[in-house]
Order: C-alpha cells, then sequence, then structure tokens
C-alpha cells in the first residue's frame, strides 16, 4: 500500500484533479502541512515539461503530413488564425495570462491546461514553463489557505 505522501503526489500530477484534489486529500489524510504543498507543487509540475514537448512533437507530426491532409490543412488553418489573433495580446500578457489562468483554482484550468493554452497561443517554452510554475505555486497556496484556514474540506 502506497502512503499519503505518494498519493497526494500522484494526485497532483494527474490531470483535472492536480493540487485541487491533491492538498484536500493531504490535508485529510494527516500529511504534514509543508509536506502536502511542496508534494502538491512538485506533482503538478513534474508533467509540464513532458507536455510541452509532446504538444510541440504532435504538432511537428501534423504539420509534416501530406499538404493534402484534412488533419494539416484543418490545424494550419485553425491555429495559424488564432495564433494571428491573439499575438498582440499574447505579446503583451501571454507570461501573467497562462499564470493567472493556472493560478485560479476553478475547474479547468491548471498546469495541463495551461500547457495546452500556452502551446496553442504559441508561447515560449521557457515563458510557458515559467509561468505554468509560478502559476502552479500560487494555485497551490490558494487552494492550501481555502482548505485549512477558511476548513473548506470536501
Amino acid at each position: 500500500m502506497l502512503s499519503p505522501e505518494v498519493y497526494t503526489f500522484i494526485l497532483a500530477m494527474s490531470p483535472v484533479v492536480e493540487s485541487r484534489g491533491a492538498i484536500p486529500y493531504g490535508v485529510l489524510a494527516g500529511v504534514e502541512p509543508n509536506s502536502v504543498i511542496l508534494l502538491s507543487i512538485a506533482g503538478n509540475i513534474l508533467p509540464v515539461p513532458f507536455l510541452l514537448l509532446a504538444l510541440s512533437k504532435i504538432e511537428q507530426l501534423i504539420i509534416n503530413r501530406s499538404e493534402r491532409s484534412w488533419l494539416r490543412s484543418l490545424y494550419l488553418r485553425y491555429i495559424g488564425s488564432l495564433r494571428r489573433k491573439a499575438k498582440e495580446k499574447i505579446d503583451r500578457y501571454g507570461f501573467f495570462g497562462v499564470m493567472l489562468f493556472v493560478a485560479a483554482p476553478v475547474p479547468g484550468s491548471g498546469a495541463w491546461t495551461g500547457s495546452l493554452v500556452a502551446h496553442l497561443f504559441g508561447l515560449e517554452k521557457k515563458k510557458a514553463l515559467a509561468a505554468i510554475i509560478f502559476g502552479t505555486v500560487e494555485a497551490a497556496l490558494i487552494v492550501y489557505a481555502f482548505v485549512t484556514f477558511l476548513g473548506f474540506v470536501f
């Protein structure tokens, strides 16, 4: 049987649950507070570099398909349009926009979705990674505050 610390880390790595579910679990399981926060942050951040690389590789596979490929055509048209329309805002707010998106402790936001958003909008990988790390730390602290100080436990 795995320890509550390992479960906390694994929950934080998983999409959808992330630190928003790992922290309440860790607190309820009796994991030491600093460990809950650190395990949740580390688990939530661990998949991000791999996600950013995988998304780039998948994009390259799609782009390198035959010019007659409907998938390639659809992808280039949609993503190209999305990136052109959002370029000015991404150049201006990209880092902080992704960081705030990841930090918002609401369903549908988080490191996994933030990685996808950063990639789709063409944010540079290093900036995307930094924004997601900062957002993940903020989200973990916000969730921990809700869980411990406000007694908000599921």
